[in-house]
């Protein structure tokens, strides 16, 4: 097969999770995984560059869709409050961080099988 790019093919997959409501997905495991490594909410949602309302509709609706909390805030204490993930949230991230990963090997293994040629 003749080519007219120098650039090679490429295929890039997104998987979303949902019951009802497209909610989950790699954007909302960002967030989640900023706030794993920070505890900070407001940091993630900056660090994704979404102000704090977007970022909060967009985590309820994924909570609401889902049926479980994925971020637990907890006020006060000595330095403020702070924000981590539920232990059900923990339990899906994790889980959809090795579903992607072995997504991903599958998905270069099918496209080398349909498109070596490109």
């Amino acid at each position: 097969m003749t080519h007219t790019s120098q650039e090679s093919l490429k295929c890039e997959i997104k998987a979303k999770f949902y019951r009802t409501n497209l909610g989950f997905g790699p954007g909302i495991a960002d967030i989640m995984e900023l706030v794993k490594q920070t505890e900070n909410l407001s940091e993630a949602y900056r660090t994704m560059g979404l102000s704090s309302s977007k970022g909060w509709k967009i985590i309820k609706r994924a909570e609401e869709d889902l049926g479980f909390p994925l971020i637990k805030s907890v006020v006060g204490g000595n330095g403020g409050g702070k924000s981590v993930l539920s232990k059900e949230g923990e339990i899906f991230l994790q889980r959809y961080q090795d579903f992607m990963e072995e997504l991903d090997i599958e998905v270069e293994r099918l496209f080398k099988k349909y498109f070596y040629d490109y």
